[in-house]
């Protein structure tokens, strides 16, 4: 392999890195907005029809900012890593499917999860790790993160398609 064809390889995986680190969080951030919003709009609605507190929407407003910003910055690291195997599986060893980039993702999970079962930061500490207790709550976690990362995660994977399907010329 050539100089040039290491670099190009390298620029690839960077970029699917960025790409998953960038718009797997704000994607993750905007079904879960969409997923509280959806839910809660309606009984918003009925309690400020009930008891006439115009004030109120803008608490619910900065609440669900607060939610998005949160769930960014939780959603952020293991965005980074499962980028970060799946350019490497995609772009050096070609398995480019999908079902590569919900395998990373899936290991990207298991290791957040692994991190909050072994590490418990304190109450000051700005870490932000899910917390089970029991081989039950590790395992439903890991359902929910997972089904709740589909989207997402196709959305990156669709939009590194260039990146990770572009051949080299020898």
């Amino acid at each position: 392999m050539s100089v040039g064809a290491a670099l190009r390889s390298f620029g690839r995986v960077i970029g699917i890195v960025l790409i998953f680190s960038i718009v797997g969080p704000l994607a993750f951030a905007t079904l879960i907005l969409l997923i509280v919003a959806g839910f809660s709009a309606p009984l918003l609605q009925i309690a400020l029809d009930l008891v006439n507190l115009g004030a109120l929407g803008t608490v619910v407003s900065v609440a669900l900012w607060l939610l998005v910003v949160a769930t960014w910055l939780a959603s952020f690291p293991p965005s980074v890593v499962a980028g970060c195997i799946f350019a490497m599986v995609a772009v050096y060893a070609g398995v480019n499917a999908v079902w590569m980039a919900w395998l990373a993702v899936a290991l990207a999970i298991i290791g957040v999860i692994a991190l909050g079962v072994f590490i418990i930061p304190d109450e000051s500490s700005a870490v932000i790790l899910p917390s089970a207790r029991s081989a039950s709550e590790t395992l439903s976690l890991f359902a929910v993160l997972a089904v709740l990362a589909i989207l997402p995660t196709t959305l990156c994977w669709w939009l590194a398609k260039p990146l990770h399907r572009a051949s080299i010329a020898a």
